[in-house]
């Protein structure tokens, strides 16, 4: 009797949900947020079986599922295929021991001990039909936080579990794989209206990357919000070929990004271009905010610059007016919101045409942007320039003195050597002086007198021999 009840109970708040949601369209006649059937606690929506092309596969290690099949208001009731290819319908679903409750626009269908393999279902069903698994492996994951912003970086973990621990074995250690799926709501009140399904990333439990350990039955790692703004439904699903897991989380809203730019480019060369970044999203508190990137000059010079926490509210950053073309501005946020959570941001890129008429390039480097009183003089700590700038060489004029006087040294130096060859002449010769050389007989040495006076003798003897050519006196 108790167990009747409860199924009646159940049975009451599936069909409450599925009026509530077939009054919100004429044309889909069919629960819109079948998600709700989480609220009911024998309802494990946690754990899904997909169903692709009404076919679906059940694992051997299910002890009990249960199957919500949403069909077009006022269709017949849905006839589940057994992989032996026996059939299971609402009038017989009693004798083989199935709870079936069956209304206008669902079936309600819970099995015990289900036969493993694949399976079908044969009916008008619609795509927010679940097949939720009671197991003992499961996966969890982390609710994600309540307000995302486009371009932030989110850090997930997520656990499969069998029997409540980890599943550490070694032959899944290259299986077991976990996607991130983002999939568009498809209101037309958002801007990702019929934007389909977003494959953010894929995680695997190998240690790398950002997985902390390997083979740990956790999975541990981080994707960036780069998509539409609007309204997502979160998916994670972990396939093996054994079992797939699935789990749904409700969804969640991303909002744009929280800073906008305001560029106010310069009207002289020698003036600066200013980047203003303004915190526009309430959740930031903007005496948090650091900002860090780089600045790409018109000629494809690259320059980084940082800003950080100040009491202002709106960061600003000088640009020298270096060229002209487009100067492109890339940067990422470092925050707080007002609720404590860190978070990381890649801003869109900011771009703008400047053109200068002459340039003036100003040694600077990017920093902090002062108030406008000591902005003159503080150029070159705050303003964004290229690492280098172009040289441009003077003309120099043509050494016509320097050749000429190397003509005239060649040309003597050659005249020079063939007056030497026709003289006969060499350079021993040229440059000796003339020795007058001494008469070693005359020279007094260091001895006795008579040395001395054997010399004098002998000069005046020498004297005396000369010719006498006088004639005889008579």
């Amino acid at each position: 009797m108790a167990k009747l009840i409860h199924m009646l109970l159940l049975c009451f708040s599936l069909q409450l949900l599925a009026q509530e949601a077939a009054t919100t369209t004429e044309t889909k006649e069919a629960v819109e947020d079948p998600t709700g059937l989480s609220l009911l606690p024998d309802l494990p929506a946690k754990n899904q079986i997909p169903l692709f092309d009404n076919r679906f596969r059940i694992d051997y290690e299910v002890e009990e599922i249960t199957m919500v099949f949403f069909r077009k208001r006022g269709s017949a009731s849905i006839i589940l295929v057994r992989p032996d290819g026996s059939k299971i319908n609402v009038v017989n679903a009693a004798k083989q021991d199935i709870e079936w409750f069956d209304d206008r626009t669902y079936d309600l269908i819970k099995i015990k001990q289900p036969t493993p393999g694949p399976w079908q279902a044969i009916g008008q069903i619609l795509p927010e039909s679940k097949i939720m698994v009671l197991t003992d492996i499961e996966l969890k994951v982390d609710p994600l936080p309540d307000h995302l912003m486009a371009g932030e970086t989110i850090k997930i973990t997520a656990t499969l579990t069998n029997g409540g621990k980890p599943i550490v074995a070694k032959d899944f250690r290259d299986l077991l794989r976990l996607d991130v799926l983002f999939i568009s709501s498809n209101n037309a009140e958002y801007e990702n209206f019929g934007a389909g399904v977003i494959e953010l990333t894929t995680l695997a439990d190998d240690g790398r990357n950002f997985d902390e350990r390997p083979r740990d039955g956790i999975f541990t790692g981080e994707f960036k919000l780069e998509m539409k703004p609007g309204q997502w439904q979160p998916k994670f699903v972990v396939k093996t070929p054994l079992y797939t897991r699935e789990v749904t989380q409700e969804p969640v809203i991303l909002n744009k990004s929280p800073i906008s730019y305001d560029i106010a480019q310069a009207t002289k060369a020698e003036d600066l271009h200013w980047l203003t970044f303004k915190v526009n999203d309430p959740i930031i508190n903007p005496q948090s905010v650091a900002l860090q990137g780089k600045v790409r000059f018109p000629n494809n010079e690259v320059q980084s610059f940082t800003l950080g926490e100040s009491a202002e509210v709106d960061k600003k950053l000088k640009i020298v007016n270096y060229a002209s073309g487009t100067y492109k501005v890339e940067s990422t946020l470092f925050a707080q919101t007002v609720t404590g959570r860190n978070v990381v941001i890649a801003l869109p890129p900011a771009s703008f045409v400047a053109e200068v008429v002459e340039p003036e390039p100003v040694a600077a480097a990017v920093a902090e942007g002062e108030d406008s009183g000591t902005a003159a003089g503080a150029i070159k700590d705050s303003a964004a320039v290229p690492a280098t700038e172009p040289v441009v060489e003077e003309e120099k004029p043509f050494p016509w003195v320097l050749v000429i006087l190397s003509n005239i040294i060649i040309l003597g130096g050659g005249g020079f050597a063939i007056w030497m060859v026709a003289t006969d002449r060499s350079f021993k010769t040229l440059f000796s002086k003339k020795n007058n050389s001494m008469n070693l007989d005359s020279l007094a040495m260091p001895g006795t007198a008579e040395a001395k006076t054997s010399s004098t003798a002998q000069k005046n003897a020498k004297k005396n021999d000369i010719m006498e050519l006088s004639l005889p006196d008579d």
